[in-house]
């Protein structure tokens, strides 16, 4: 298979992002804000950082609920998304090294699989020293990952339309980096104009991420296995992980 950018996360974030998760909507953004205001009981008197915020869909969810929340990211074009939004400050960074102080939010939430982009392990732990050092002892989190069992055994090959574009997209398991790796070809069908990504997202285990999560603070009292609050287990499609800083 063709090696990925280290660095893939710079170039993927882009104006195409939208497109190819379409899926990932503001309908979906809303029920997962609620069930992270309720399972975290989170109120007006939270300050909230929301963790590679994209373009701000959860943001504006918060927002409508008059939580107090601040974005961040490192992608400029979904930034500037999201600033069209109106529902919070928002801060370009990069989560390995967060311009907060130490336990500034009473709350972190992290969606839709934004841990292990990066190639060095010790990269990714520093980006969950991160997590805690700015979240306030007791301060609660919520941390989104697919389930890792489903992401060992990804669907190898799919083809779909989204609008004017063609997207074919091609997903291998690497056993020994413990990464899900992506091709994704994007189609133009107007114009014919065709661009090419890669992912590369080191996958963690349960009982590994435990392991690694409560050493750092950060103590894990539920795992979920979707947004309904349905319980952990193989077949589910997401792990999600909640809990406080110790």
């Amino acid at each position: 298979m063709q090696s990925t950018d280290p660095c893939w996360y710079r170039q993927h974030f882009n104006e195409d992002y939208r497109t190819l998760y379409a899926a990932r909507n503001d309908a979906e953004a809303e029920a997962q804000a609620a069930f992270a205001a309720e399972r975290l009981d989170i109120s007006p008197r939270d300050t909230l950082l929301d963790l590679c915020c994209g373009h701000g869909r959860h943001l504006e969810a918060f927002a409508r609920r008059n939580i107090k929340a601040t974005g961040v990211d490192l992608s400029l074009p979904l930034l500037k998304t999201a600033l069209s939004r109106k529902a919070g400050p928002l801060i370009r960074a990069d989560m390995r090294k967060l311009p907060f102080a130490d336990g500034g939010f009473t709350v972190l939430v992290n969606f839709f699989t934004s841990l292990g982009y990066f190639e060095s392990e010790e990269e990714n732990l520093v980006a969950i020293e991160e997590m805690a050092r700015v979240l306030l002892p007791g301060g609660r989190f919520l941390i989104d990952l697919i389930n890792p069992l489903a992401a060992a055994s990804p669907v190898p090959r799919s083809l779909r339309e989204e609008g004017r574009f063609e997207i074919r997209e091609e997903r291998w398991f690497d056993d020994e980096t413990l990464r899900v790796k992506k091709r994704i070809e994007l189609l133009d069908t107007g114009s014919g104009e065709q661009r090419s990504y890669r992912e590369s997202v080191r996958i963690y285990g349960e009982d590994e991420l435990l392991s690694i999560l409560a050493p750092r603070g950060l103590k894990v009292d539920e795992l979920r296995g979707d947004f309904t609050g349905a319980p952990f287990q193989a077949g589910s499609p997401r792990m999600i992980l909640l809990g406080a800083r110790s």
